[in-house]
């Protein structure tokens, strides 16, 4: 049998994990990065078309659970790591496994469609800036959900004689010294801009429109994502998929607790009360924004109305700031389908919010499930982003090998029409989600079972109580402890390459994480 193909999109996480798991099971991989080096978005560029982490950026999530199943985050690194050291760690994975040989760098993919006789795709790209066109059995698209700018359109915008840009063109540079600015937005990525602006910025102010889910990146001397586990998780999967109401308000209100807990009351003033749900929206994880505005150094305000002359901007509010330099807009991104013209769209009813793209379980265009898969489109409820990204190329892998089933057209076109009924019934709940969102308790059962992963030996069935009688501690570890990749890769299926090493790695975690909770008060 003739070896199938593959072209990989993307040399981040995702990608090299796609490329990896696809190598390994059989099929011809050629990964295509548009930039010149692995990492993705972790991956530094001044070229401002293009995501970045910034050097003064660090992770949202611990090293305890992060990493790829099967190459574990070297204790050197500190609890979150910087830019640097994540595009090292995903530099030394590639390295590791050996993949810079079945990587194109330098290397934008352009257009995917099917050739004249319908048998492949055939991709066309730039390449070190010249035309090339290439053809494969099948496309991983794996350039993620941050690529596309989400830009507001500001009304008296082009009058406005200061700049206006998105936080994908932001870079750090004297251009800011002793400038006002507005940072537009609540969240991680703001953080990070607001960090480096206030110590240079002569004002400098924060604009939103709602609330935020605010949480340091330490409580109670522990990194808030040490509270989750396979346990807990699975707990509050039932609640969601049994008891939605019940499950949004008990987490609303444990959350509300929470900040309470670490901040005590915040001022009304700054508008950061009624957060929205975290069933409907990320959290955004920063250590900057409640302090500065305790101290008066960041000044919040409510959201922008219109700009009103050369340097002036109105808030909905009524307040006019005069003299304005800069507004930075930290307002998220879109999915970037713009190279898969073939995908379709659809709106449900009783719904205002954009066209939602057709994709079974937010991956698999089901008229090409057995030769395209999309990565770049799910961005809430997909569990750690790191740690799932084996998950998600283990079961791609096997829908693609036939290991698992895959449904008919008919039957993925049934469930697509289910789950954007479902995503409509939460936009008329809030209607500036991410409609890329999904069910966390689907999406998450879906990938495992289809991977092969064997967390089903952690639940309550048999195969629960037999792994716990093989093997208590263990079985008690991975359910309560630290939530590590390395349980994707500890049962032995048949389904997917076992670790040797994923035992070793769990207990090896776990012991790290004894050294919390953490006395120092900068740490909390």
């Amino acid at each position: 049998m003739r070896q199938q193909t593959v072209a990989v999109v993307g040399a981040g996480s995702s990608g090299l994990s796609m490329l990896k798991t696809l190598r390994d099971d059989g099929f011809k991989v050629t990964c295509y990065e548009r930039r010149s080096q692995v990492g993705g978005l972790w991956a530094y560029t001044d070229d401002q078309t293009m995501t970045t982490a910034l050097p003064s950026t660090s992770a949202n999530i611990s090293k305890y659970t992060c990493g790829m199943s099967d190459f574990p985050i070297p204790d050197k690194y500190p609890h979150y790591l910087s830019q640097a050291e994540f595009q090292e760690y995903i530099e030394s994975y590639a390295t590791h496994f050996d993949m810079h040989k079945d990587i194109v760098f330098n290397a934008l993919v352009k257009q995917a469609s099917r050739n004249q006789d319908d048998s492949k795709w055939r991709l066309e790209l730039i390449v070190d800036g010249e035309s090339r066109i290439v053809e494969y059995d099948k496309v991983a698209f794996c350039h993620g959900y941050q690529t596309k700018a989400k830009m507001p359109d500001f009304e008296g915008a082009e009058n406005f004689e200061g700049k206006i840009l998105h936080t994908q063109q932001f870079r750090m540079s004297d251009e800011f010294k002793g400038k006002k600015i507005v940072v537009v937005g609540v969240s991680s990525t703001a953080s990070d801009i607001l960090a480096l602006l206030l110590p240079v910025a002569s004002k400098v102010y924060m604009s939103h429109r709602r609330g935020a889910l605010i949480v340091p990146k330490f409580r109670k001397g522990f990194p808030p994502d040490l509270m989750s586990n396979w346990r807990r998780r699975q707990i509050f999967s039932f609640l969601q998929r049994t008891f939605p109401r019940v499950s949004r308000w008990l987490v609303d209100k444990l959350v509300a607790l929470m900040i309470k807990q670490m901040y005590g009351d915040l001022d009304p003033a700054w508008g950061l009360g009624t957060p929205p749900s975290l069933s409907l929206s990320p959290r955004a994880l920063n250590e900057n924004i409640i302090p500065s505005l305790r101290d008066g150094s960041l000044t919040s305000l409510p959201g922008i109305k219109r700009f009103v002359g050369p340097r002036s901007i109105e808030f909905v509010d009524g307040t006019v700031l005069d003299d304005i330099d800069a507004v930075i807009c930290a307002t998220g991104y879109l999915a970037d389908f713009s190279m898969a013209t073939f995908l379709e769209t659809s709106r449900p009813s009783n719904y205002g919010g954009p066209d939602m793209t057709r994709l079974w379980m937010n991956l698999f265009p089901p008229r090409y499930a057995d030769s395209m898969v999309m990565l770049c489109h799910s961005a809430l409820g997909k569990n750690n982003g790191f740690s799932f990204s084996d998950v998600t190329s283990m079961a791609v892998s096997n829908v693609w090998r036939g290991v698992y089933p895959m449904l008919t057209v008919k039957e993925m076109d049934r469930h697509i029409d289910s789950h954007q009924d479902w995503v409509a019934s939460r936009w008329r709940l809030d209607n500036n989600i991410d409609t890329s969102m999904v069910k966390t308790w689907e999406y998450q059962s879906f990938l495992h079972e289809a991977a092969g992963t064997g967390m089903e030996n952690l639940g309550w069935g048999w195969k629960g109580w037999k792994f716990w009688f093989q093997d208590p501690k263990m079985s008690y570890m991975m359910n309560h402890g630290v939530e590590t990749a390395h349980a994707f890769r500890y049962f032995e299926t048949g389904k997917r390459k076992a670790w040797p090493g994923a035992k070793e790695a769990i207990i090896h975690m776990n012991e790290l994480v004894k050294m919390f909770p953490i006395k120092d008060e900068k740490e909390k």
